[in-house]
């Protein structure tokens, strides 16, 4: 799951609300920062909040370990709170939270 050479997309709804600096650091952090550490579910969530006037973006990995990103992007306010990817076996869609339970 989650392998970086598969296909990946981000949803319309989440691309008008996030800078795809962000979405792409999210797909970094996974590639990166997480594959091989933390076990992946289906579906991976990430918080971002305001940290300094910056993006911080956050994992928690089924209550086991809380990882913290400091991302060099301005917040902005009508950032969503929670992402979410879905890995369906044939794609990677990162979507806002809503967009997961259509």
């Amino acid at each position: 799951m989650f392998e970086p050479d598969e296909e990946r997309f981000a949803t319309v709804g989440l691309a008008d609300q996030l800078p795809g600096a962000v979405i792409d650091s999210i797909w970094e952090i996974i590639d990166q920062d997480l594959k091989g550490v933390v076990h992946f579910p289906q579906v991976l969530q990430f918080a971002l909040l305001a940290r300094n006037g910056q993006v911080t973006v956050i994992f928690e990995a089924r209550h086991v370990a809380i990882m913290e990103f400091d991302l060099p992007i301005a917040f902005q306010h009508g950032f969503p709170e929670t992402v979410a990817v879905l890995d369906d076996g044939r794609t990677q869609t990162m979507m806002l939270m809503d967009e997961l339970a259509d």
